[in-house]
């Protein structure tokens, strides 16, 4: 959800003995709507007065009866680790690609492109791999939900 955050005020400070972590809670207000939100900062800077946000709502309950929580919506930082690990599983992959269509051609089964017979040849090599990896893929991923559950 996006809003435009009306006001926002620091309410309350209080430890984590599960997380070993001071936590600050803010009162947000947007849309009519008073939220509860846990910061690590006492002075937070994801809800902004007068600025729009975008977040998720959580209704949850309490000793009063229920409130609604929010937290915003992460976007990954171009260099975070996250994107790190992305781009070198995503390097680690082209090389394997590279090294699979090399033994591809090497075993004939992928034509080097000289006559219109080849380029056909191999476009039809190439959607029938995709579309049965794409079902096996799928059905792999549905195996691993069923040993979840």
């Amino acid at each position: 959800m996006i809003a435009k955050i009306t006001n926002t005020k620091f309410i309350k400070e209080w430890h984590s003995e599960k997380w070993d972590k001071t936590y600050y809670t803010h009162l947000i207000e947007y849309d009519g709507k008073m939220a509860k939100y846990d910061s690590l900062s006492k002075n937070q800077t994801n809800f902004i007065t007068g600025q729009e946000a975008e977040f998720e709502e959580e209704i949850k309950q309490g000793d009063k009866g229920e409130y609604i929580k929010i937290k915003p919506v992460r976007s990954f930082k171009k260099n975070s680790g996250y994107s790190r690990a992305v781009k070198k599983e995503q390097s680690r992959y082209s090389g394997f690609a590279d090294s699979y269509v090399k033994d591809l051609i090497g075993e004939g089964v992928l034509l080097p492109e000289k006559t219109d017979e080849d380029i056909e040849h191999n476009e039809l090599v190439m959607i029938t791999w995709k579309k049965y990896s794409r079902e096996i893929f799928e059905h792999m991923v549905e195996m691993d939900q069923s040993l979840e559950s």
